[in-house]
C-alpha cells in the first residue's frame, strides 16, 4: 500500500530593477509541506532476513527565503563599479512520524535525533562542564558524591580527576541516555554570497565570497585525534591533557579504552561552523579589436583564484564541506580533504 509523497508547494517572488537599472532586487519565498512522507520501520519480530520496510507515515514541512541586492554606485565612460549580495535562511520540520521520536547513529551512538517539532538531524549527545581537577570536584558533583556510569556488567565506574565532567540532566547521579539533549543544530541561521566587479577601461576586477553563519558541526575527525585513548596518532593539543591533581585543562587524562567514555558523543565535538570565505578572485583583459579584423569578435587574457582565504573558528580543516547527500548527514566532518587553492589562466578568442 506505500505510495508516492505528497508535496504542496507554495513560492512568491519579486524582481525589480529600479534608479535606471542601478538597483536590483530579486526576493523568493517558499513554503513546502509534504505528506505520506516515506519513513523507515522496523519489524517487531523480523522475518526472512528483512528487518525494515517502507511506510508513508511521516509529514515534514520547508519553508525559507533568498533576497539578492545588486547595485551600481559607479557608471563612467572609464570606471564601473557593481556590488551584491545575498541572503538566505531556511528551516525545516518535522510535523508527524508514524512511531514517534527516533535517533539514528552516524559517527557515533545515537547522536542524531529526529522529532516532532524539530528540524530533521539534530546533533544529540551529552553536555559538559569542563574537567574535574581535582578529586573533591569530582565527589561533589553527584546526587550523593561521584557521579558514575554503569558498564556492560552492570558495574558502577566512578568519575574522578581527570574525567569530563558530563551535566546529569535528571540528578538521579548516573550519567547515562537519560541525560542526553540536543547539543547542536548542522542548519545555518544564514547563509550567501557577496561580489563585486571592478572594471577600469578594459580592465575587470571580479571577488565573490560566500558565508554561512550560525551552523553547527560535529567535528568527529578532531574526536578521533583527541581521544587519548587509543595509540593512533593524536593531535599535539594533547600536550595541553590533564596529568595531575588541581590542573586546570579542557581536555581529560588519558585512559586506554577510555572506560568512562570521555569521548562519548558530547558537545565537546560540537563547533561553530560559521565562516567567510574568498571563493573567487579574477581578472580579465579585453583586448581591444581593430575595426578592419571582422573575423575576430573577442580576445580577452584571463586568471583567477580560488579558495584563497577563509575565515573562521572552526578547528576542523574546512569548514565548507559535506559528508554525504542524505539530510542525516548535514554538518558531520569525518575528515573530508579541504577545498584546496587553484590557479588558472586562460585565453579566450570569440571568432
Amino acid at each position: 500500500k506505500i505510495q508516492w509523497e505528497t508535496n504542496k508547494k507554495l513560492n512568491l517572488g519579486l524582481q525589480t530593477y529600479l534608479l535606471n537599472n542601478r538597483l536590483g532586487i530579486d526576493f523568493n519565498y517558499y513554503i513546502n509541506n509534504v505528506s505520506n512522507l516515506l519513513t523507515l520501520m522496523s519489524f517487531k519480530n523480523p522475518i526472512g532476513g528483512i528487518n525494515n520496510y517502507w511506510s508513508n507515515g511521516g509529514e515534514l514541512k520547508n519553508y525559507g527565503f533568498e533576497l539578492t541586492v545588486t547595485g551600481k554606485p559607479v557608471v563612467a565612460k572609464d570606471w564601473q563599479l557593481e556590488l551584491g549580495g545575498s541572503i538566505g535562511h531556511y528551516k525545516n520540520e518535522v510535523k508527524k512520524l508514524p512511531n514517534g521520536n527516533y535517533t539514528t547513529s552516524i559517527y557515533g551512538d545515537n547522536n542524531i535525533l529526529t522529532s516532532v517539532g524539530n528540524p530533521v538531524g539534530l546533533f544529540y549527545g551529552y553536555q559538559t562542564a569542563g574537567i574535574f581537577a581535582t578529586n573533591v570536584e569530582a565527589s561533589e558533583a553527584g546526587k550523593d558524591g561521584y557521579l558514575y556510569m554503569l558498564d556492560n556488567a552492570g558495574n558502577a565506574n566512578y568519575f574522578k580527576a581527570g574525567d569530563v565532567h558530563f551535566v546529569d540532566q535528571n540528578g538521579d547521579g548516573v550519567i547515562n541516555e537519560a541525560d542526553k539533549i540536543v547539543i547542536g543544530d548542522p542548519n545555518p541561521d544564514i547563509y550567501g554570497n557577496i561580489f563585486a566587479n571592478l572594471s577600469w577601461k578594459q580592465l575587470t576586477l571580479h571577488l565573490g565570497f560566500n558565508y554561512s553563519i550560525g551552523g553547527d558541526v560535529y567535528n568527529y575527525q578532531r574526536s578521533v585525534l583527541n581521544s587519548g585513548s587509543t595509540f593512533y596518532n593524536q593531535q599535539v593539543a594533547e600536550i595541553g591533557r590533564w596529568r595531575y591533581e588541581g590542573q586546570k585543562s579542557d581536555l581529560p587524562r588519558v585512559a586506554y579504552g577510555d572506560p568512562l567514555c570521555n569521548n562519548r558523543f558530547s558537545d565537546r565535538w560540537i563547533e561553530d561552523g560559521s565562516y567567510l570565505r574568498l571563493k573567487t578572485v579574477r581578472l580579465d583583459y579585453q583586448f581591444p579589436i581593430p575595426g578592419t579584423w571582422t573575423w575576430l569578435q573577442g580576445l580577452s587574457l584571463w586568471a583567477q583564484a580560488n579558495n584563497l582565504i577563509t575565515f573562521t573558528r572552526y578547528m576542523g580543516s574546512d569548514p565548507e564541506f559535506s559528508v554525504g547527500d542524505g539530510v542525516l548527514y548535514q554538518g558531520i566532518d569525518a575528515g573530508q580533504l579541504a577545498q584546496g587553492r587553484s590557479f588558472q589562466f586562460g585565453l579566450k578568442i570569440n571568432l
